[in-house]
């Protein structure tokens, strides 16, 4: 690891953290270093612990990356499908193989990170309906080559065989990326706004099979540590973290912000840090996010700021209006906008949300299909003391021993909404449907 690698990694550390959620502190991160440094050490012969930084990154999506320098990152969303100890190593190792294999520098581009604009400059009213949907604020890992996710693949394996776990392993954990599906619905693995590890390390079958089969020829008898993993992520927190909000189905609910909304059927949401989006199968999206504002503030000045950046250099015909909505000042807007694909109904909408914020929601749909939103900005509220309660809930990892007479349906019908399904709790722990040992250990997600 040149001294080149380490600050380029350093640089890129920092907004690594930041676009996926935060770092996740405590017991639980020390553990993941642990685990990681078994793999981490024998990757560049030479290196010490203090040349490694082992990050779990607070982002409910799956996802695992490596920058130079050092720099190992996975995310919670991961953590919570994987099973066992060797499972986490051959993460980790793999991600050790993209740094002694340097394949970060032999990526076309050496593009690390890339950030996407925020909400009210990044209106990419030209673009197609697919980048336009991208979500705003976040950062991602470029994605590697087949040769070199084989090349990392064949690095891990034998990483974790020399840290004593059972490389078998490697093919089980990927196993269990292609349950993610089942667990989350398909449509929500990229609603948080950072690629999943389906983007940047692609699952096939092939892959599966040439891992397992390699696998095979390594001596067995290797620790999978399953139950060590299982203490360790018990009571981790599961999906959206409550300091940004949680989704379900089409309600946004913050319990810090003590506010809420609902999209209109037909739309997937998306949570980043500091923004939602909402998407439709046509294309139409809107953007929510809350600004600072002068104390007293006017909201006509706040629409026309928005308006400025949306608009460009186009003159529109603005309709604008202020309202009460939900016992909150209101100041909506709308407006033809024309692209490359052609007229879009665009709307920016301001709500006062106490002395110096405002909330604003961008929406843009398809021509004459704008009143789609009215829904959206008739919903948004100040959340109840109860509906308060119930987001700071959020959902964590239970860890719980199977007790005579329990059946995966009735251990899913504990699990907290949306995973209260058998399919999901059996993928969850990588089960098939089958009856259950008294005494066994097994993960359920429920309320917090």
């Amino acid at each position: 690891m040149s001294a080149s690698d380490k600050r380029s990694g350093q640089q890129a550390h920092a907004q690594i953290v930041q676009q996926f959620g935060g770092a996740v502190e405590g017991p639980l991160a020390a553990y993941v270093r642990t685990v990681g440094l078994k793999v981490a050490l024998p990757a560049v012969p030479g290196s010490t612990p203090a040349d490694w930084t082992i990050t779990v990154l607070n982002s409910p999506v799956p996802n695992a990356m490596a920058t130079p320098g050092g720099y190992l990152y996975i995310t919670r969303g991961l953590m919570g499908m994987i099973n066992s100890e060797a499972e986490l190593a051959s993460v980790l190792g793999h991600e050790a193989g993209h740094v002694s294999g340097n394949h970060s520098a032999k990526r076309q581009g050496r593009a690390i990170v890339g950030i996407l604009g925020t909400i009210l400059a990044g209106a990419a009213l030209g673009d197609t309906g697919a980048q336009a949907a991208n979500v705003a604020s976040n950062a991602f890992v470029s994605g590697y080559s087949r040769s070199q996710e084989h090349d990392a693949d064949m690095r891990g394996l034998r990483y974790s065989a020399a840290a004593g776990y059972d490389p078998r392993a490697a093919a089980a954990m990927l196993a269990a990326l292609e349950r993610v599906g089942t667990v989350e619905g398909k449509e929500r693995l990229e609603r948080s706004g950072v690629q999943s590890i389906f983007a940047t390390h692609p699952v096939t079958a092939e892959r599966v099979q040439r891992v397992a089969a390699e696998a095979s020829r390594m001596p067995a008898g290797g620790a999978t540590s399953r139950e060590a993993y299982l203490s360790a992520i018990d009571g981790m927190a599961f999906g959206d973290a409550v300091s940004e909000g949680s989704i379900s189905g089409t309600s946004f609910r913050h319990a810090d912000l003590k506010l809420g909304f609902e999209a209109p059927a037909g739309f997937t949401l998306q949570n980043a840090p500091t923004q939602v989006a909402g998407q439709a199968p046509d294309g139409a999206n809107f953007r929510f996010q809350m600004v600072n504002i002068q104390p007293g503030q006017s909201l006509e000045p706040v629409v026309q700021s928005v308006w400025q950046q949306v608009a460009q250099r186009q003159f529109p015909s603005i309709q604008y209006r202020e309202t009460r909505i939900n016992q909150l000042d209101a100041a909506l807007s709308s407006a033809p906008i024309y692209s490359r694909q052609g007229r879009l109904d665009v709307g920016v909408n301001a709500y006062r949300f106490g002395d110096n914020k405002a909330a604003i929601f961008l929406t843009v749909a398809p021509a004459g299909t704008g009143q789609r939103f009215e829904p959206l900005l008739t919903s948004f509220r100040r959340l109840s003391p109860a509906e308060v309660a119930d987001a700071a809930r959020g959902r964590k990892v239970d860890v719980i021993t199977v007790q005579s007479g329990d059946t995966a349906a009735s251990l899913s019908a504990r699990m907290a909404p949306p995973y209260n399904r058998v399919e999901s709790f059996l993928a969850l722990n990588g089960l098939p449907l089958r009856p259950l040992v008294p005494g066994e250990r097994l993960k359920l997600i429920v309320a917090g």
